[in-house]
Order: C-alpha cells, then sequence, then structure tokens
C-alpha cells in the first residue's frame, strides 16, 4: 500500500501538573526535511527524537511542535536587579532636584521599569520526561501515519483509474497506427495518377517507398515500450516501501514514449489521443510527486 507524504498526527499527556502536547505535520517533499520547534529544555533530545520519526517517515517535510508546560515540569520566580533600581531612584531624585518635580514614586511605576524585575523559569530534569514524551511522540506519529495510509488509498485509487484510461488511449492509437501504411499507399497512388505520361508504374517501387515511409512513421516500439511502464507501474502500486520516485521516474518515461508518437505521427486522430493521454500523464504526476 502506498502513504502520501501529507499527513497530521497529535498526542497529549497529563499528569501531576505537567501538561504535554506533541503535535507533527507532513507535506511532500524529495528528501525527508525535519523542522522541530520546542523548548530550550528538550534540546538534547533532539537527535534521538528525529531518528524515532524517521523510522516511520522516510521522505517529507515535516514540522514537529512540542509544548510542555505545569509546575510539575518548571517553576518561576520573580527576581529584582536592585543595583539598576538604585540607579533609577538616583535618576528620578535628580529629576525632581533640578525641575522642582513633586510626584512620587509609586509602586505601580516600580513595575513597570524596564529590566528591573525579570521572572525567571527553572525546568525541571528532563531525564525523568524522557519516557512520557517519547511514548506521546509515538502516539503522535501512530496518527499521522495513519492518516498518510489513508490519503495513500485515495492516490491509489486515483492513479489506478488514470492508468486505465491511458491503456484504453494507446490501444486506439495502436489500431489507428495500422492505418497508417494504408493511407501512405493510396496517397502515393492518388499522386502517381495526376501523371498521365507514365505508361506503367513499377508496383515493387511503390511498395517500397510505402514500406520506407510507414517505418519511419511506425510507432510499434513506442507503443511497447508504454505497455511496459504502465504494468511496472502497476508492479509498483502494489509493492510497500518508498516508491514515489521510481514512480516519478516512470511518469517521465511514459511522457518521453507520448512525445515521440506525436511528433512521429501525421494521423490527426492519433495527435489527439497524444494530446489528451499527456494530459492525463500530468494529472497522474500531479499525484505521484505526493507519494512517499
Amino acid at each position: 500500500m502506498i502513504k502520501s507524504m501529507t499527513g497530521y498526527g497529535r498526542a497529549s499527556y497529563e499528569h501531576n501538573d505537567v501538561q504535554l502536547t506533541i503535535e507533527i505535520k507532513s507535506v511532500n517533499h524529495r528528501y525527508f526535511d525535519g523542522s522541530f520547534r520546542m523548548p530550550k529544555a528538550l534540546l538534547s533530545l533532539e537527535g534521538d527524537i528525529k531518528r524515532a520519526i524517521q523510522s516511520h517517515l522516510l521522505r517529507g517535510k515535516v514540522d514537529l511542535y512540542v509544548t510542555i508546560e505545569g509546575t510539575g515540569f518548571n517553576s518561576k520566580k520573580v527576581t529584582v536587579d536592585w543595583e539598576l533600581f538604585d540607579q533609577y531612584i538616583t535618576i528620578v531624585k535628580q529629576a525632581k532636584d533640578r525641575y522642582s518635580l513633586t510626584d512620587d514614586f509609586t509602586t505601580s511605576q516600580f513595575l513597570q521599569l524596564q529590566d528591573v524585575i525579570q521572572v525567571q523559569v527553572t525546568e525541571s530534569n528532563v531525564e525523568q520526561f524522557e519516557d512520557v514524551i517519547f511514548r506521546t511522540l509515538s502516539e503522535a506519529l501512530e496518527a499521522l501515519v495513519k492518516m498518510r495510509c489513508k490519503e495513500g488509498e485515495a492516490l491509489d485509487q486515483d492513479i489506478r483509474e488514470k492508468l486505465s484510461r491511458l491503456q484504453e488511449g494507446i490501444l486506439s492509437i495502436s489500431e489507428l497506427s495500422h492505418e497508417v501504411t494504408e493511407s501512405f499507399e493510396k496517397r502515393i497512388r492518388s499522386r502517381l495518377e495526376g501523371f498521365s505520361e507514365l505508361e506503367s508504374v513499377d508496383e515493387g517501387r511503390i511498395l517500397t517507398e510505402v514500406a520506407l515511409l510507414a517505418d519511419k512513421a511506425s510507432v510499434d516500439e513506442e507503443i511497447t515500450r508504454l505497455r511496459s511502464h504502465l504494468a511496472q507501474f502497476h508492479d509498483i502500486l502494489d509493492n510497500d516501501g518508498v516508491v514515489g520516485r521510481k514512480l516519478d521516474f516512470l511518469v517521465q518515461e511514459i511522457n518521453r514514449e507520448l512525445n515521440t508518437i506525436g511528433s512521429k505521427s501525421s494521423h490527426h486522430k492519433i495527435s489527439q489521443h497524444v494530446v489528451d493521454l499527456k494530459s492525463e500523464v500530468e494529472k497522474i504526476r500531479e499525484q505521484v510527486q505526493n507519494i512517499e
């Protein structure tokens, strides 16, 4: 079963006045690209967290958000820079004496002095929360992977429907290509009828010319390769694992063969089929871009 690279997962933990929330989301990306936003106290776990995520996700741009709060994890303490406060008071007294000011310095004004009052956060030992963090991360990852699998099912169904239309179009091109040889022969004979001075025409020469023109316009090899590519596409869709890049390569090859058919053929119906099939291939390419 193929997986999409789009998904979201969330898990939380709350116990003994500790509130932990982990959110993780992913979108398509050529490689694995992780971006982690979490408290500084958890930075020592970043490497282990990345490895835990990569054990579930091999491709995609991944954003991780970790918040942990509560007095069970950290406590806050108010501190006062008294030396800085003394400087403020000295300046206030100098201003009062210099300009004969009468207003007193109030408590509310004291609280508003920049950098005088600071709130310090004391974080607890991270090691005692490590197991909880990774269990919660595992739950969030399971939710994300479940969503990616569900999205993958929808992608698989849509792509298979488009592949079916490609097969039908290729069959039509194959049937029309057999008309090309007859068309060349009729065209040559029609032109020769205009030359009344010619008493006889070498039948072998006509057939040779028809064969040469038909060979130049033949798309049998391209059709054979297209059918092979479509068979490989189905085989890959039936496999597990990281298949997005393989499918992307096959899409390019299918598009290349269609371009060759379009350039070779002068049959207007074949040209129209090529245009329609290239449109389907482009839709498949857009879907493949989101497969892991």
